[in-house]
């Protein structure tokens, strides 16, 4: 009998520590698009500004990092075709999982990928939710509100 419940007591841990393990996200290369700039975002208790690299690879490899001056990391945000993670202060810790099943505050910045893998292309009548900006066919401005989670985000970027 304790042989059972060691047996039991081991395979609940060993599945328990298997799902804390982090989940392994591609390192961006050359193939990678990348975007450096600033952030400003804004819900209706704060306004942060500080520096956002936003890097992507097709329509499912997303990395964002938002940073405030000093290096102090607010959020970093990293997705690929099956799970998502984000950490840092404005998540309280780390998160990962399926994006739709992010808590409601981390909603918004798991939509961040598939905005940047399709921004309204330049001349299209702005949508009620997101307005994109185009300088030399590179994306210079992108402007996505989120009305339901009370978040806005305005991305600037140098080219």
């Amino acid at each position: 009998m304790r042989a059972l419940i060691f047996a039991c007591a081991l395979a609940l841990a060993a599945g328990l520590t298997g799902c804390q393990t982090p989940h392994g996200f591609a390192t961006p290369d050359t193939s990678w698009k990348g975007h450096i700039g600033q952030l400003k975002y804004s819900t209706r208790k704060r306004t942060l500004i500080g520096d956002v690299v936003v890097q992507q690879r097709g329509s499912s490899d997303f990395q964002l990092d938002f940073i405030k001056g000093g290096g102090l990391p607010l959020i970093s945000v990293r997705q690929d075709a099956w799970v998502s993670r984000a950490e840092g202060i404005l998540v309280h810790g780390t998160w990962q999982g399926a994006p739709e099943t992010a808590p409601r505050a981390l909603r918004p910045w798991m939509k961040l990928r598939t905005a940047f893998a399709q921004p309204p292309p330049p001349g299209t009548p702005k949508a009620p939710h997101i307005e994109a900006k185009f300088s030399g066919g590179q994306l210079s401005m992108l402007f996505l509100a989120y009305p339901d989670d009370d978040q806005r985000f305005v991305f600037q970027f140098n080219h």
